[in-house]
């Protein structure tokens, strides 16, 4: 399957999902996986001012559309294809601002694609639950990441801010296709 027409899929399907369901306790735990898989925010995502990182699992509906769609872009290549790390952070700003503050320019700046499918608030990407959302894309030799940014309102007043990651290694993906 062409990676950039996965992708796109993977980013349409998760915003259709998340805008389905109610974004609303977006740190409720899931049992029997593990909380944040990320040690710690990547060095090419630029850390939300102020957030502070929690040990949080993703909510059952977005790890379900997140797996599926890493396994789908990965499980040709098996385990030397890549991997799916996410993170949690909260913050008192809404998700609005998170979402300003994850700009098309900035993520540019940090080596992620400008392309047409990618930024904050693109169509079929608002969770019309007071949440936003952010997918970008970066392309090179190494690897090719996706990331993803949600962030929704909690009822203390905080937001939390998940960050999931995908990165494939392109070559044994291609050699997979291949065969």
């Amino acid at each position: 399957m062409n990676r950039r027409l996965t992708t796109v899929a993977m980013i349409a399907v998760l915003g259709l999902v998340i805008a389905c369901g109610p974004l609303g306790n977006l740190g409720d735990m899931v049992t029997g996986s593990e909380a944040g898989t990320a040690a710690s925010l990547w060095s090419d995502v630029p850390r939300y001012p102020g957030a502070d990182q929690v040990d949080l699992e993703l909510p059952l509906v977005m790890r379900v559309a997140v797996e599926a769609f890493s396994k789908a872009i990965m499980s040709e290549a098996g385990d030397a294809g890549g991997n799916l790390e996410f993170i949690a952070f909260t913050t008192s700003d809404s998700p609005d601002d998170v979402q300003s503050f994850y700009s098309t320019a900035r993520m540019v700046g940090e080596g992620w694609s400008d392309r047409d499918d990618t930024g904050c608030g693109l169509s079929g990407m608002q969770t019309g639950e007071g949440g936003a959302m952010c997918a970008y894309y970066k392309e090179d030799a190494a690897r090719d990441s996706v990331l993803i940014i949600v962030a929704g309102p909690e009822d203390a007043g905080e937001t939390t801010i998940f960050y999931m990651r995908i990165d494939a290694d392109p070559s044994a993906m291609a050699t997979a296709e291949a065969q």
